[in-house]
């Protein structure tokens, strides 16, 4: 299973940790979790190369494990733009987990 854990401050995404691999198959034909990595990386290129943050950023591939987080002095606009990048990560993770329940788990803290 995937644990996807979204850290808010107030109303601001502060950081995301992603731990694991789905389950749902084999290592090279799990499409749920190569559809959750696709998102998940996806959102990390827009605030680290489009929005320009510099935005700590660990990956384990072995592990499955991705951590980003969102330094605390960052201009207003940085801000706003990294929460409509990790809004939208959450919104499309939780629609993922409504088909794929047993293999995704999303908390917002």
């Amino acid at each position: 299973m995937t644990k996807i854990v979204f850290h808010k401050r107030g109303e601001d995404f502060v950081r995301i940790v992603s731990e694991g691999h789905t389950g749902y198959a084999q290592h090279g034909e799990d499409i749920v979790c190569a559809a959750l990595s696709a998102l998940v990386q996806g959102a990390a290129i827009g605030i680290l190369k489009v929005v320009g943050v510099k935005a700590e950023y660990r990956v384990n591939e072995e592990k499955g494990s991705l951590d980003l987080v969102i330094p605390k002095e960052i201009g207003t606009q940085e801000q706003h733009d990294c929460n409509v990048i990790l809004g939208t990560l959450l919104a499309s993770v939780k629609d993922l987990r409504e088909g794929y329940s047993e293999y995704i788990e999303v908390e917002v803290k």
